[in-house]
């Protein structure tokens, strides 16, 4: 049975938006809809890192997944795939972690807290930086002829950001509130308690 006795309201509240940020982040990089383009049969190409999704419709299911990492277009889209998966992994882990602390009675001591409150963090900063580099991969050729020869670097074209990158810097910012929460609350107690 569960007990909330080790548990405050900004506990609460963290554990809330740590789940509400792993599953929204999780969301939107499975998601290829980074980039779009209107097709001609009124369906939605995709695109993102590592997926590419052509004549589907507005939410893309079934998309074909580049078949090695060497196939990814650009270095930057490289990086930005392999710092979402690390940064994904880490506020899952940090979301699991907050739910079963919700069960166990005083989990968290000070060393615990500092670990997996640094752990959100890091997190927000590798989808920082990948939602940052991730437009440095427009330039590619694979990219211009996707979303036409007006692409660029920081510049998209003929397409658009797509619902999953919005989602994906929406899950960010709720990251980043969370993991605000824990350390303003830190400063505030003289005991230690998560957050």
């Amino acid at each position: 049975m569960c007990r909330f006795t080790s548990y405050n309201l900004p506990s609460f509240v963290w554990t809330f938006l740590s789940v509400i940020a792993a599953i929204t982040c999780s969301i939107g990089i499975y998601f290829s809809n980074w980039i779009e383009r209107d097709a001609v049969n009124g369906n939605v190409n995709a695109m993102s890192s590592y997926r590419v999704c052509i004549g589907h419709g507005k939410i893309s299911l079934g998309c074909d997944s580049y078949l090695s990492f060497g196939d990814i277009f650009s270095p930057e889209w490289q990086a930005c795939t392999i710092m979402l998966g690390c940064g994904a992994c880490l506020l899952i882990l940090v979301a699991l972690t907050s739910l079963f602390g919700l069960c166990v009675r005083k989990l968290f001591n000070l060393v615990i807290c500092i670990i997996i409150v640094s752990s959100q963090v890091l997190a927000v900063l590798l989808f920082v930086v990948s939602l940052v580099i991730f437009p440095a991969g427009w330039d590619e050729p694979e990219v211009q002829e996707f979303c036409g020869t007006d692409s660029g670097s920081y510049n998209l074209g003929d397409c658009r950001i797509g619902w999953a990158y919005i989602l994906t810097i929406g899950g960010t910012v709720i990251a980043a509130v969370a993991a605000s929460i824990s350390w303003c609350t830190k400063k505030h107690k003289d005991e230690y308690e998560l957050p």
